[in-house]
C-alpha cells in the first residue's frame, strides 16, 4: 500500500513539477526601468542610465558617472479560460486567474576611472503568480502558481578604445516555487475501491544557481551604437516536498529546470539631435526544455516538454522634447516556446505583443524619473491536451497585462 501511494506522489509530484518548467518561460522585460517605455526595445544599446548593469554590462563604460536607480513595477494580468465544445473535464472556466505582480530592482555603477567601470543589479527576471477557482476544469494542471526568481548580478566594463567597450558580469539567481493542483484520487487509486473524488497537493521548492552575462558595445560614429547581450542558461535543481490532502505522505521531490541563455542585438541610431531610432532582435535557447526528470523518493518520472526556440523584433524611438524632457515609445514581438499540444495552464502565454510610452524627465541635474505603461498582449494561448483525466481544450479569451513602471536614476 506504501508503495501504492509513492507511486501515486510520483505521479502528482511529477504534474506539479511539469507545470514548474513551464511557469520558468515567463520572462520579464519589465524590471524597473525607463526602457519599458520602448517596450524594452534597445536595452542592449541605450546604455543611459545605471540599468545598463543587467541590460548590457559593456554600456557601463558609457556612464560618464557613478550612478544609483531604483525601480518599480506594478504589473496587472487578466486571465480568463474559455473551455471549448471538444473539452470532457467537468468544471467551470476559473475566473479570473491573473492579479496584481509588484516588483522593484535595483542597479549600481561605480566610475572607477574613465575606462573602468563596475557595478551590480538586483532584478527578478522570471516569474509568475495566477490563482484560478478550485473547482475549474483546469484544475488538475493548476489551482495556484508563484513563481519567482531574484538575480543578483555583479558585473565590469572597460572602454578599450573610442568606438569598443566590453563587459562581464556574474550571475547567482534563486528560484522559488508554490504550486497546488486537485489530485484525481479516486482515479489514480481506482482498484482499491477508494470512488471517484479529488484530493489536493502542494509543492514547495526551491534552489540557487550561478550563470554569467557578456556584452559589447560599439559607436562606428557619435550618432551609432549598437549593442550586443548575452546571458547564460542557469540550470536549477529544484529541491522541495509535496505534502498531500487525502494520501497521507510527504515525500521529497526534485527535478532540473534550465533557464535558457539568450542573445539581444539592439541599434540606436541618433537620426536628428532629437530623434533616435531604434530596433532589436533576440533569440532565446527554450529548446533545451527537451525532457523534465522528477525524483520522488527514488522514483523517476520522465515529462517529454519538446520545446522550440524563440525570437524577438523589436522597433522604437526616442525624442528629445526639450533639455529636462524625454518622450519615447516602442513595440516589440516575442514567439511562442510551444503549442496547443504542449501548452498548460500555469503558462497561458502564446506570442507576445508590447507597446510601451514612457517619460525620461530630469528632476534636478543629477536626478532623473522614469515613468512608463506598456500593454502585453499574450496571444490566445489556446490548449489541448488528452490526459487519463480526460481532454482538456480551449483557448483564453482575455490573456493580457498593463504594465506601470516607475524609476529614479541618480547621479553619485
Amino acid at each position: 500500500m506504501k508503495r501504492l501511494l509513492l507511486g501515486c506522489a510520483a505521479c502528482c509530484s511529477a504534474l506539479l513539477f511539469t507545470q514548474s518548467t513551464y511557469a520558468a518561460a515567463f520572462q520579464f522585460y519589465e524590471l524597473g526601468a525607463p526602457s519599458n517605455g520602448t517596450a524594452n526595445v534597445g536595452q542592449a544599446a541605450i546604455a543611459s542610465d545605471a540599468s545598463t548593469a543587467y541590460f548590457n554590462p559593456a554600456g557601463m563604460a558609457h556612464l560618464p558617472d557613478s550612478e544609483f536607480m531604483l525601480g518599480a513595477q506594478s504589473i496587472l494580468t487578466y486571465t480568463n479560460f474559455s473551455p471549448n465544445s471538444t473539452n470532457t473535464i467537468t468544471g467551470g472556466n476559473g475566473g479570473n486567474a491573473g492579479g496584481l505582480i509588484p516588483g522593484s530592482d535595483a542597479y549600481f555603477v561605480y566610475n572607477y576611472s574613465p575606462q573602468l567601470k563596475v557595478g551590480a543589479s538586483l532584478t527578478t527576471p522570471y516569474g509568475g503568480s495566477l490563482n484560478y477557482n478550485n473547482f475549474w476544469v483546469g484544475r488538475y494542471y493548476v489551482q495556484q502558481m508563484q513563481f519567482y526568481t531574484l538575480n543578483l548580478n555583479p558585473a565590469i566594463a572597460y572602454q578599450v578604445n573610442p568606438w569598443l567597450a566590453v563587459g562581464a558580469g556574474l550571475a547567482i539567481e534563486y528560484a522559488n516555487l508554490y504550486q497546488t493542483v486537485a489530485i484525481p484520487i479516486g482515479v489514480l487509486l481506482g482498484g482499491l475501491g477508494l470512488g471517484g473524488f479529488d484530493g489536493q497537493a502542494t509543492v514547495k521548492a526551491d534552489n540557487t544557481s550561478p550563470g554569467f552575462n557578456l556584452g559589447v558595445l560599439m559607436t562606428p560614429q557619435d550618432s551609432t551604437r549598437i549593442g550586443v547581450a548575452y546571458r547564460s542558461q542557469i540550470v536549477h535543481n529544484l529541491r522541495g516536498n509535496v505534502s498531500f490532502i487525502n494520501i497521507g505522505i510527504t515525500p521529497e521531490a526534485s527535478t532540473r529546470l534550465v533557464m535558457p541563455a539568450n542573445i539581444i542585438a539592439s541599434l540606436s541610431q541618433a537620426l536628428t539631435h532629437q530623434f533616435t531610432f531604434l530596433a532589436e532582435l533576440g533569440w532565446a535557447n527554450w529548446s533545451t526544455m527537451t525532457d523534465s526528470i522528477i525524483d520522488v523518493e527514488g522514483l523517476e518520472v520522465v515529462n517529454r516538454m519538446n520545446w522550440h526556440d524563440t525570437y524577438r523584433v523589436g522597433l522604437g524611438g526616442q525624442y528629445q522634447w526639450n533639455t529636462a524632457l524625454q518622450v519615447q515609445a516602442g513595440a516589440s514581438y516575442d514567439s511562442s516556446p510551444t503549442n496547443s499540444n504542449r501548452r498548460l495552464p500555469d503558462l497561458p502565454m502564446d506570442r507576445q505583443f508590447r507597446f510601451g510610452l514612457g517619460i525620461n524627465y530630469a528632476l534636478l541635474r543629477a536626478v532623473h524619473l522614469g515613468l512608463s505603461y506598456e500593454y502585453i498582449n499574450l496571444g490566445p494561448a489556446s490548449i489541448y491536451n488528452v490526459s487519463d483525466n480526460g481532454v482538456f481544450s480551449g483557448s483564453y479569451a482575455r490573456d493580457y497585462a498593463n504594465v506601470v513602471q516607475v524609476s529614479l536614476n541618480v547621479n553619485v
